[in-house]
């Protein structure tokens, strides 16, 4: 096999939690673990929002030391940098390294229209943009197009006309029952790759509790077709009253809250109708104690956000691919992945809360063949020894 060098983009010094860094370390990992030269560049153009204690709204200081923290832990020491817009700064390798990998790589993987359009980057020979947020990413391209979104250097319409190969998470385009406008490009479908070795574990033990992970809503709806596109609080209202239903199952979410925009979020209410309410920044700060929480849980209920089931997507969630490898039976809601990846044994699909009820009672009922299943599904559908390959052949 040809050893190639790959430049990977992503969020993880940007916000530095257990979750978001599993979401993209994965790549670099992955393709480090097929014998490939990677390199992980993080060059958002955004300002540190997330910084700690007394940091100035210009100090990147806790992204970079998070990142470093994150890189050695991982075993990419030395392979990483970080480009902070603020301060102008470059932490990690130097400039001069960081133009001679671009200058000598194969691919460029920009995962979440990551990474800023620089020239390195967009030289690169095959430049391959991963589309995690599908109808979310081709609602802001239309919204561009016809003006209702002011378009410049950072726009969706650059992003998708600057890569020559563009991947996305929404397995269920082109189907007549998906709702993604495909516009001129080729949409390639992926899914999110799992290193399944690092989710194995030799616990014997497991929690009691269906938890989950979630952003309450991080941005306002998108308005497009005469129709709004909304988040997870949307889908979230139609399934709060699952742990007043079910007497004898306990239910644990970390929610983070919105971010500066109007919300219906009400926690006492929640907390009155079964839900216990974790704080992520206290919970799953790294990427072990994220880990650690997942292999605590009995299993996962995941909620999507309303864009992606009213849209059919057909995206399925990374975090959940992590609880299928470490065992966990997952009950998630269905965007019309359920056409793709099996549901009804370790991992169950749901429309309405009766679908869920009946989940419950299928898992706690053989939780240890739903278990071995969860693990069989990952290894099948996520492991990224072969999504990764994938990848990499379709773009050969």
């Amino acid at each position: 096999m040809e050893r190639l060098r790959i430049v990977v983009g992503g969020y993880i010094g940007l916000y530095p939690t257990g979750g978001a860094t599993w979401d993209y370390i994965q790549y670099p990992l992955g393709l480090k673990m097929l014998g490939h030269d990677v390199y992980y560049i993080e060059d958002t153009g955004q300002y540190p929002v997330f910084q700690k204690g007394k940091d100035a709204w210009d100090d990147a200081t806790s992204c970079v030391a998070y990142l470093k923290e994150a890189m050695d832990f991982f075993g990419l020491k030395d392979k990483w940098a970080y480009r902070d817009a603020a301060s102008g700064k470059t932490f990690g390798m130097s400039e001069g390294q960081i133009l001679e990998i671009c200058k000598s790589a194969d691919i460029f993987i920009n995962i979440s229209c990551s990474t800023f359009p620089r020239e390195e980057f967009m030289k690169i020979p095959k430049r391959v943009l991963i589309d995690s947020d599908p109808m979310f990413t081709q609602v802001q391209y239309a919204l561009e197009l016809e003006g209702g979104l002011e378009a410049s250097v950072w726009s969706t319409i650059k992003m998708l006309q600057e890569h020559n190969y563009i991947f996305t998470f929404g397995e269920n385009i082109g189907a007549t029952d998906c709702r993604i406008p495909l516009f001129e490009f080729k949409w390639n479908t992926t899914r999110q790759p799992i290193c399944i070795e690092k989710w194995q574990s030799d616990r014997s033990s497991y929690g009691t509790a269906f938890t989950s992970i979630m952003n309450w809503s991080g941005r306002k709806k998108l308005e497009y077709a005469n129709e709004t596109w909304g988040q997870k609080d949307v889908e979230f209202e139609r399934f709060k009253e699952i742990p007043k239903l079910s007497h004898e199952s306990l239910f644990e979410v970390i929610m983070n809250r919105n971010l500066k925009i109007e919300s219906s979020f009400d926690e006492v209410g929640l907390r009155k109708l079964g839900w216990k309410i974790l704080d992520p920044s206290t919970t799953i700060p790294s990427p072990s104690d994220y880990q650690n929480f997942i292999w605590n849980s009995f299993g996962e209920l995941n909620v999507a956000k309303e864009t992606y089931v009213k849209a059919n997507t057909g995206w399925f969630s990374c975090r959940s691919a992590c609880y299928l490898a470490a065992g966990k039976p997952v009950i998630a809601q269905d965007t019309r992945w359920s056409k793709y990846i099996p549901s009804g044994e370790g991992l169950f699909a749901f429309d309405d809360i009766d679908n869920v009820m009946e989940a419950i009672e299928q898992v706690k009922s053989d939780y240890k063949r739903h278990s071995s299943f969860a693990k069989e599904i990952a290894s099948q559908y996520f492991d990224s020894n072969v999504v990764l390959q994938q990848l990499l052949n379709k773009i050969s």
